[in-house]
């Protein structure tokens, strides 16, 4: 999606911004970075902008970066703009989520990934898939205790994947830009059945259900 939206004329559309990975002409202090990123007069084609943005996951910076602490304030400093608005895409199932990472870091490739490859078959622990679930939930809420006073568009990676033009129009309508007809920049890397990518899905359903159930105050 975020690369769909930087082909928009009146959009200036950053990318990872706290993946340390990624480069940059940022600020280093987190605060100051969001701030910078968001600055519409450091954009040579200001006059033409309506909206600029950032992707900023849930889980970043990472933790295992040894200068994660001085990016953490990116997240305070949309706090502190209530003027943004937020498009919060979510996936909704953990347990494709999981697999997903898990054969990209098999095969060493993140992204859009070649249709060539072989793809391997994955066999998770259930006990990975609930620390995995908690995971998720804890960072999701940590960082909506940031956004308690911001305009929100909730999408979801399925519906990107399975009604893009009605989900990409709403992006644009929320985001206050001109309506266009925005290509679908790829295809689902993952296109077999979840069934024939997990090994042991049976017993993987039955220890999401229970953490759903878990989190939604059942049994």
């Amino acid at each position: 999606m975020y690369a769909t939206l930087r082909t928009h004329p009146q959009i200036m559309q950053h990318g990872e911004i706290l993946n340390h990975r990624h480069k940059y002409d940022l600020s280093d202090d987190g605060y100051q970075r969001f701030v910078d990123a968001l600055n519409a007069d450091l954009h040579p084609t200001r006059s033409t902008l309506v909206a600029i943005g950032c992707n900023m996951h849930a889980f970043q910076p990472d933790r295992t970066w040894a200068h994660w602490q001085k990016w953490e304030r990116a997240w305070d400093a949309l706090a502190d703009d209530r003027s943004v608005k937020v498009v919060l895409l979510r996936r909704l199932d953990a347990l494709a989520q999981l697999a997903s990472w898990r054969i990209a870091y098999q095969l060493g490739e993140w992204g859009i990934q070649p249709a060539t490859i072989e793809r391997p078959t994955v066999r998770l622990d259930p006990h990975e898939l609930r620390w995995f679930m908690r995971w998720n939930q804890m960072l999701f809420e940590k960082r909506l205790s940031y956004l308690t006073n911001h305009e929100i568009l909730p999408i979801t990676y399925e519906s990107l994947c399975d009604d893009w033009d009605e989900t990409i129009r709403r992006v644009q309508t929320f985001l206050g830009v001109n309506v266009l007809s925005l290509r679908q920049p790829f295809s689902k890397n993952e296109t077999r059945p979840l069934e024939d990518v997990v090994e042991n899905i049976k017993t993987l359903r039955r220890v999401q259900g229970q953490e759903a159930a878990y989190y939604e105050g059942g049994p």
